[in-house]
């Protein structure tokens, strides 16, 4: 399996335009609106490693962050977080890695700059391949996590992306949903040759939180 190539996603159209502000009296400077991903909940967002009270979980960015920093990271949120009351997204529950997402309320001028490919990918209903309106457009950066709190690492969020991504084009065969694929032991099975393909490719040294580093990747069912 080759690299991933990011450029496929950067060309997916979400619907999202950039929009200009009203049209404002001649003397007056034109202001454009700020938009805003909706936060679900604000407080205690960390991004430093701490052993004791803190869950090991990834930030995902949306088009405006990803131009300044990677695409996704190791982070940490506190045991305690309000993220940890969100509901888990279809495809995540039936593979049985329970993921939750949290908004960190990223805002732009252009609502295009919101738009977060792989958030929605992972909100995907496996029934009608279509993410809920809330997500798919202006989603703005995510927190991703279990919602077992066992840790989640960046090679974990890439896993589960990649077999929605999978999961998307055979529905786009036409042949409706996938649902052989839709139980742990087919994701186990996926897994397996997705991971020892990219120890292959990228054998990177940072441990289990360089994104890189799929020599220390464990399965998400043996954190």
């Amino acid at each position: 399996m080759p690299p991933i190539d990011y450029s496929k996603w950067d060309n997916i159209n979400t619907d999202s335009e950039p929009e200009t502000s009203p049209q404002q009296a001649p003397a007056a400077k034109p202001t454009p609106a700020t938009h805003a991903s909706p936060p679900m909940g604000t407080s205690g967002l960390r991004e430093t490693h701490s052993k004791s009270g803190h869950v090991e979980a990834v930030i995902v960015r949306c088009e405006a962050e990803k131009r300044k920093f990677p695409l996704w990271s190791a982070t940490t949120i506190p045991v305690n977080h309000d993220m940890f009351s969100q509901s888990v997204p279809s495809v995540p529950a039936l593979i049985e890695v329970p993921l939750v997402l949290y908004r960190t309320g990223t805002q732009s001028v252009n609502e295009a700059d919101l738009d977060n490919q792989i958030a929605t990918s992972l909100n995907i209903d496996a029934d009608s391949r279509f993410a809920p309106p809330e997500w798919q457009s202006q989603v703005g950066t995510v927190v991703v996590a279990r919602k077992d709190r066992r840790p989640f690492y960046p090679q974990h969020l890439e896993g589960v992306w990649m077999f929605c991504d999978h999961i998307l084009d055979l529905f786009g065969e036409g042949e409706g949903p996938p649902r052989w694929l839709y139980s742990r032991q087919a994701f186990e099975k996926w897994w397996v040759n997705y991971c020892e393909e990219q120890k292959r490719l990228r054998p990177g040294k940072g441990g289990e939180r360089d994104p890189d580093d799929w020599r220390a990747a464990r399965s998400p069912y043996q954190v």
